[in-house]
């Protein structure tokens, strides 16, 4: 195990993994009481030795932005989707190309969606040892459980995915993993472009037309706030108080500390700016409110849209995959709403590609059927 702490050794291996085909690749980082992620370790194994690196005492990413970004390295991961929020907020890129080892698994029939500890039990025969997961990655020096900790995550991946790709080849299913692995970074970059947007509120469609407006600029704040302050949605206002500023439209700070739930530091530092948003918001031409928020489906949108699931798990059993790897709730949803009831009904991104011949086309069927086409 090399532990990596200078920008001249990592320029040094960088070089070199920049001439193999696969690394093993993985992170740990802190997110406790913050908006972004704090980036505490990167682990690498180029299949004959495994990496350390320490972003604490790193000041020159570029030599492994060039490996990240290379399309001749291919970066094999599993779950990425936090070890993306890491990278890509402390060093500015994201992995590309990747290969998860857990969307293989699952893709792969070996029953459902596994953690790493679980996979690599089953592929490799080895008990990790997961004690150190919620340990402090800030301190330093680390510990030896922790650096051991730490080389176990990437120390499998490479042999495991060999192993995978032997087993998706044998099922015909190795380009489904590939596709699939490329839209994970696209979607990701993409929502990211978004930012969390004021369709996750839960609830959200019951609000009238002038109070969803309110909420549409107070999520905008708080998205713009929480990561100007670096803190979590959360610890500055959480989705529900959100909803209820909204609803009530307080008129002033003495009103909004009457609202139940929300931080006396809230109130003090933040209460001003949201009564300024909620008054402020009254004055924004019509033209420029957001549009309402879909409705729960009605019940008989809602029994095609459980046709449209027992779709999907019938043909998810007999491919032994779990149903979400053909196709999600949302992307389902969207599909049937664009169309309902009488069509005509187009597939959403997400159930295009492979998933048009296995699944897309049988549910388009369906809905055409439903709807008398």
């Amino acid at each position: 195990m090399i532990y990596i702490e200078t920008d001249s050794a990592l320029k040094q291996a960088c070089d070199h993994w920049i001439t193999v085909s696969r690394i093993a690749l993985d992170s740990e980082f802190m997110r406790v009481d913050t908006f972004f992620p704090k980036l505490a370790l990167i682990q690498i194994n180029d299949g004959t030795q495994t990496y350390l690196i320490d972003p604490i005492k790193i000041e020159d990413w570029e030599p492994l932005k060039v490996v990240f970004t290379a399309s001749s390295v291919v970066k094999v991961l599993h779950s990425p989707s936090e070890d993306f929020d890491a990278f890509y907020h402390n060093l500015g890129v994201l992995p590309s190309p990747i290969l998860d080892s857990q969307l293989a698994a699952s893709l792969a029939s070996m029953g459902g969606i596994m953690g790493y500890q679980k996979l690599v039990k089953a592929l490799v025969d080895i008990d990790l040892d997961k004690g150190e997961t919620r340990s402090d990655w800030m301190k330093r020096p680390l510990a030896e459980s922790q650096i051991h900790y730490a080389a176990e995550d990437v120390n499998h991946l490479l042999k495991m995915m060999d192993q995978l790709e032997q087993k998706l080849n044998a099922l015909g299913r190795w380009q489904w993993l590939v596709d699939d692995c490329a839209s994970m970074v696209t979607d990701w970059l993409e929502n990211q472009k978004h930012g969390y947007g004021l369709e996750r509120v839960k609830k959200g469609w019951m609000l009238k037309p002038h109070q969803l407006n309110v909420l549409n600029q107070l999520v905008i704040w708080r998205e713009a706030r929480c990561r100007e302050v670096n803190k979590p949605r959360g610890h500055l206002i959480n989705d529900a108080l959100l909803l209820e500023v909204s609803t009530r439209l307080p008129q002033g700070v003495h009103q909004l500390g009457a609202i139940k739930g929300i931080r006396q530091a809230t109130i003090r530092k933040e209460g001003e700016q949201i009564i300024k948003l909620v008054m402020v918001s009254k004055e924004l031409p019509k033209e420029h409110w957001p549009a309402k928020l879909d409705r729960p489906l009605n019940q008989n949108a809602g029994d095609w849209f459980k046709s449209m699931r027992a779709l999907v798990g019938s043909k998810a059993e007999a491919l032994n995959v779990p149903p979400e790897m053909l196709a999600r709730k949302k992307p389902l949803e969207a599909m049937l709403r664009a169309g309902y009831p009488t069509g005509p009904f187009n597939l959403p991104v997400s159930l295009q590609g492979w998933r048009e011949e296995v699944i897309s086309n049988s549910l388009l069927n369906l809905l055409n059927k439903l709807a008398g086409r």
